[in-house]
Order: C-alpha cells, then sequence, then structure tokens
C-alpha cells in the first residue's frame, strides 16, 4: 500500500495498556485498512487516504493525550521522515479549566444537563450527565478535538438532540479507568478559566 507524503495537523496520546505506541491521528475517520511498515502500523479510511501512524517502540511512557515538547516533536519528525511523511504538528491543549455558569434540564431526559460553561475566551454549552454537575464549580473541560487516555476522541455535535461543544470530565476518564470515580473533578479555586490542564498530572496527583 503507497504511503503518500502530505501536510496535515495530528494528535498524539498513549494509552496505558499499550506500552510503548504512541498513536497519531488525523482526524477522527473510521479506520478502514492497517499497513505494516517497519516499526510503524499505517491507518488508512475507505477511500485509502492515510489517517494516522502509530509509532511502535517509542522509547518513553505516557498516558493520554501528549503535549509535544521539543525532544517528543524531534522524535516524531525523524519516525515520519523515516516514512515519507510530512507533518504539520498541532501542540494545543484540548483539556482546560472551565467554570459552569448555569446548570438548565435537558429537555427530554431527566439524567441529563445541559451547562453552560465559561474557558476564559468564549462560553460553551456541554450536555453532562453526572449527578455531581453544579453552577460556578470549576472543572475539567475536553474541547473537540481531545483524546482521552482511553482513546477517545471528542467532537463537537449533538447529545440527545442538544448541541454539545465538549465534555465535562470524571477522574475516570482522565485516568482511562484506572481510578472509576464517576462524578466531575472539581478543579481548587483560582483556577483560572481556559487555562491548561495537565490530566496526567492531574490523575496523578488525585490517584
Amino acid at each position: 500500500m503507497s504511503k503518500e507524503s502530505k501536510t496535515t495537523v495530528i494528535r498524539s496520546f498513549m494509552h496505558h495498556e499499550f506500552s510503548g505506541v504512541l498513536m497519531v491521528k488525523f482526524n477522527d475517520e473510521p479506520i478502514s485498512t492497517v499497513d505494516r511498515s517497519a516499526d510503524a502500523v499505517l491507518l488508512y479510511n475507505t477511500q485509502f487516504e492515510l489517517i494516522g501512524v502509530n509509532l511502535l517502540n517509542a522509547p518513553f511512557i505516557k498516558s493520554g493525550y501528549i503535549e509535544l515538547d521539543l525532544d517528543l516533536k524531534n522524535f516524531i519528525e525523524k519516525r515520519f521522515s523515516s516514512l515519507d511523511l510530512k507533518i504539520d504538528i498541532d501542540q494545543q491543549n484540548y483539556f482546560v479549566c472551565g467554570r459552569i455558569k448555569k446548570v438548565d434540564n435537558h429537555p427530554h431526559f431527566d439524567h441529563l444537563h445541559n451547562c453552560t460553561v465559561d474557558i476564559g475566551i468564549k462560553e460553551i454549552s456541554i450536555v453532562c450527565g453526572s449527578k455531581n454537575v453544579n453552577e460556578n464549580m470549576l472543572v475539567v473541560v475536553a474541547l473537540p478535538n481531545a483524546i482521552l487516555p482511553d482513546g477517545t476522541f471528542i467532537s463537537e455535535g449533538k447529545v440527545a438532540g442538544v448541541p454539545s461543544q465538549g465534555m465535562l470530565c470524571s477522574l475516570s476518564e482522565i485516568t482511562g479507568g484506572k481510578k472509576p470515580v464517576q462524578g466531575l473533578i472539581e478543579l481548587p479555586k483560582g483556577t483560572e478559566c481556559g487555562s491548561s490542564v495537565d490530566i496526567a498530572g492531574l490523575g496523578e496527583t488525585l490517584c
């Protein structure tokens, strides 16, 4: 299977159950075909377009979405170069602090809530089913394009017919299920809305 050279935005993450595998996704399309090349697995969609690469034998162990430092960026660029791929690395952190400004009942389901959340630069709407959701809580917000430690890709869409622009996170979700606590994480008072949240560090602190 051919490997076309391309420039693309990538998202990188690791799962605690797959040691040494750095998973790189270009988008959230379903994977149709895979192809093994040296120490990598190439992922293709139904049109045989490259949508991701799993780099094997990564010399580090991390969990969840990875903010790329210079060493990691150089590692990915070197490995992609050996695969004849050009990349434009997206280094944005998609996990931020948000303040719940308003909690409304979902129009169709009693166990769901429609939350208005301040993330600093704007307010967004997120559907949430956690029982401990309350106004003025400072919470971990997974924005669209975030990837959870279990590999779940967060996208903007609708939940039971209501628009939702991300997800409010529990400890279970940011630790990939290692700490099965379902209620929303409440960040310390004074945490700035819109500031980046290191979910790996937070998970280690709270576990």
